[in-house]
């Protein structure tokens, strides 16, 4: 599987822990999607991208360290973490048209994958 394919897995996760107003773990996520969690990085990216380019709320921020409960330092999307999550939890996802794994290979043929340098 691609990135771009375990992007839309990740996406459809998150989009169901926001429909419940949950955060999940890197590890809870991968195994999810059976991916290894260093393996979440380029996914996560890639969601993270697709929603600032169509002025989504951030979904990735529902991905928390196990260890502080907060996202990774390296996703810098937004600088209020709560008022991001909360403008996750308050979208109705659900009647959002899903992205497919040709709109996230699209982003990474752009070069919006990447990580930043």
């Amino acid at each position: 599987m691609n990135w771009s394919e375990r992007a839309v897995q990740a996406w459809q996760v998150l989009v169901g822990a926001a429909h419940q107003r949950q955060t999940l773990t890197y590890t809870l996520l991968a195994d999810r999607i059976g991916v290894d969690g260093a393996d979440l990085a380029q996914p996560l990216r890639m969601i993270t991208r697709y929603c600032s380019m169509k002025q989504l709320p951030p979904l990735a921020v529902l991905v928390v360290r196990a260890d502080a409960g907060t996202p990774a330092t390296d996703m810098t999307w937004a600088t209020d973490v709560d008022f991001a999550r909360e403008a996750v939890y308050q979208l109705e996802w659900f009647k959002l048209k899903p992205p497919a794994s040709q709109d996230f290979a699209l982003l990474e043929s752009m070069g919006f994958g990447e990580p930043a340098a």
